[in-house]
């Protein structure tokens, strides 16, 4: 299950010109998920002040993940990375 990551470090909402507050469209249609596309959406649009926020968003989700995203944001940027999981429904 391969998920890509978006970090908004930038001082806008890239969503805002479009009239929405996020991505409304989660990567993966499956509903058991569903609920962590949209936190993980959430990095996306509103910016991130500091890695901080990241931990408080990601509560939850293993360390690894939320350390690698904290590791990966990057003030001023849109830091993009594609992350691989087991898909464990199978």
């Amino acid at each position: 299950m391969d998920l890509m990551v978006k970090l908004n470090g930038t001082k806008l909402n890239p969503f805002h010109q479009l009239g929405l507050k996020q991505n409304p469209f989660p990567q993966l249609g499956i509903a058991e998920l569903d609920q962590h596309m949209r936190t993980l959406s959430v990095l996306a649009a509103d910016p991130i002040p500091n890695t901080d926020y990241i931990r408080k968003t990601l509560s939850g989700w293993s360390s690894e993940f939320v350390e690698l995203c904290c590791q990966q944001f990057r003030p001023g940027e849109m830091a993009t990375f594609m992350v691989t999981f087991p898909d464990k429904r199978s």
